[in-house]
């Protein structure tokens, strides 16, 4: 307590410079820091820090290596810059050409005060955006500020090494992988070291991210490097138990020798292996990324996490459902949850391309073990029949079952494994754990970037991000009345979460129903089905996921139904 008070004395001297001028400005060990003023959706006013570096640049003998804390600069260094994004092609979006830059370790910090104002210590929320671990950025074009901050939180987010440059991996000492979850670790880090000089609280640090960046946030959950830093955890549809979040053992190494393959550089000896691709032009990596896809994009993310060897430094060392059952997770509030119609991210493009169904229709048997990942199955032909049985019955699958198609990888890509990932928790750890379940539709849908559908396939993949970040995406967007309520409760909740470690520990006018823990052996849920219509449900989709835990569709997913 006497080297906190003390810490907090110092930053007087060595904190903000000033707050009053026509810029903020901040003063840390690595230097000063020039950011700028921007207004909230509500005209009030904070402070941006963009483009602040967290780690030296991954190039050169750095690229496949862990990232390296950055060093100081001179002078004043321009924090109203947009980061640079990591190298990356959006194949979800038909891109061929790579994007970005290998120098992309970037943070970005956005307050309503600076501890120059002597005012009490915010929450602070660290976002990690999704894609895969292949796309994305923590930039203001999908994740901009100006809506959770007309709440007294201070907001990270931040962008780490994506594709193979992050996730590379022999699966030993050579290059044991995880590289993007180390970057952002370090990003925890540096927050954890210095954002009390942004008028944050470095003890009430929640991590919280959407997709891919819900697995990881779970993975920090997890990780012997960063449960010591976080206070609270949210994922937003992605878990460590799902089966695109983890690779099973040989993938990694497999996909490693294809690359070098691809890129004609030896894969006999790993040494020689991984000298040659830290010297290939990056773009040239980046093009390979389609020659791992059999059926449109799948399998996708040939480079995800892996366990790596316990040595010093690894981020992942066994299956996460042994780290949970061990008692060895940070023992912290968690909230976890999906929104109601997940698998549109990819029922939606399927079914908009006759061609594509139909191949699917004919050849089920045959993709469904590459789309859903289980191909390493004996039993694959009978867990498909399975699968095609309880989702499509005798029908096809054809535009009259975009609705069972959207049930589906809802369920075997993010429901199912939230739920296991909630129940875990609630079983073997003390912390409360919150499930919650968003079926509210605004105007504003992902499913909007793939044109008219000309079906309504209900609340996509990302959908209640729309009720956190601003985005560049739809500039035109002004909320109606519901759309902002659904603001209020969604960004209440979440930072009455990061303030309390209790989402609702009262409720009032807007929040009308408090939320209560899950348990083990029963599927708690808030399920937003409308602004007006918030309850708790009891083991929503119990028979959907009595089916997938009865599956046995991979080598993991054999556990869950002994655990649950």
């Amino acid at each position: 307590m006497i080297r906190f008070v003390a810490y907090i004395c110092l930053l007087f001297f060595v904190g903000a410079l000033s707050d009053g001028q026509d810029h903020p400005e901040v003063r840390l060990e690595q230097g000063v820091l020039r950011g700028k003023y921007r207004q909230t959706w509500n005209e009030k006013t904070f402070n941006s820090f963009t483009s602040i570096p967290y780690a030296q640049p991954p190039v050169g003998k750095l690229r496949f290596k862990p990232p390296v804390p950055s060093g100081s600069w001179d002078g004043v260094l321009d924090a109203t810059q947009v980061a640079p994004i990591c190298p990356q092609i959006d194949i979800f979006q038909g891109e061929t050409d790579a994007k970005g830059d290998e120098d992309c370790l970037y943070l970005n910090v956005y307050t309503p005060q600076l501890e120059s104002t002597k005012k009490q210590l915010l929450p602070v929320m660290f976002y990690i955006h999704g894609g895969g671990f292949f796309i994305g950025s923590g930039n203001t074009d999908l994740y901009g500020p100006d809506i959770l901050l007309d709440k007294n939180i201070v907001l990270v987010t931040i962008n780490y090494r994506l594709g193979a440059l992050g996730f590379l991996s022999t699966e030993d000492e050579l290059m044991p992988g995880n590289n993007g979850l180390k970057d952002q670790n370090l990003a925890l880090k540096w927050v954890k070291k210095n954002i009390m000089h942004f008028g944050g609280n470095p003890e009430k640090i929640i991590v919280f991210g959407q997709s891919a960046g819900g697995a990881s946030t779970h993975y920090h959950v997890l990780s012997p490097l960063s449960r010591d830093l976080i206070s609270g955890a949210i994922a937003h549809s992605g878990t460590a138990t799902a089966v695109w979040s983890l690779a099973p053992k040989g993938e990694a190494l497999r996909n490693a020798k294809r690359l070098a393959e691809f890129l004609n550089c030896p894969n006999e000896s790993k040494v020689e292996m991984i000298e040659c691709l830290s010297k290939v032009d990056v773009h040239d990596i980046l093009a390979q990324d389609k020659k791992f896809t059999v059926y449109t994009v799948d399998p996708i993310i040939p480079f995800k996490p892996v366990i790596e060897p316990s040595i010093e430094g690894a981020f992942i060392v066994e299956d996460p459902i042994d780290t949970i059952k061990s008692g060895k997770s940070a023992q912290i509030p968690f909230i976890t949850g999906v929104t109601t119609e997940e698998g549109a991210i990819r029922s939606a493009g399927l079914s908009s391309d006759a061609n594509l169904l139909e191949e699917l229709n004919k050849n089920f048997d045959k993709l469904a073990p590459i789309i859903f990942m289980y191909e390493d199955n004996p039993k694959k032909d009978e867990v498909s029949k399975k699968i095609r049985n309880y989702y499509f019955g005798d029908k096809n699958i054809d535009d009259s079952t975009k609705g069972e198609l959207t049930n589906l990888f809802t369920d075997s890509w993010f429901l199912f494994p939230q739920v296991v990932a909630a129940q875990l928790h609630a079983k073997y750890t003390s912390h409360p754990v919150y499930f919650y379940i968003f079926g509210i539709q605004g105007r504003l849908s992902y499913g909007k970037l793939l044109g008219d559908l000309g079906y309504n396939f209900g609340v996509f993949h990302c959908d209640e991000l729309f009720s956190l970040f601003s985005t560049e995406v739809f500039p035109d967007y002004k909320p109606n009345e519901s759309e902002r309520k659904c603001i209020d409760i969604m960004t209440t909740i979440w930072t009455t979460f990061a303030e309390t470690g209790n989402p609702t520990p009262a409720t009032n006018s807007l929040i009308k129903t408090k939320w209560e823990p899950t348990q083990n052996n029963i599927l708690s849920s808030y399920f937003l089905k409308s602004v007006d219509d918030i309850k708790m449900t009891q083991d929503t989709y119990k028979e959907r996921m009595d089916f997938w835990k009865n599956l046995s569709y991979d080598s993991r997913s054999s556990r869950f139904k002994d655990e649950l």
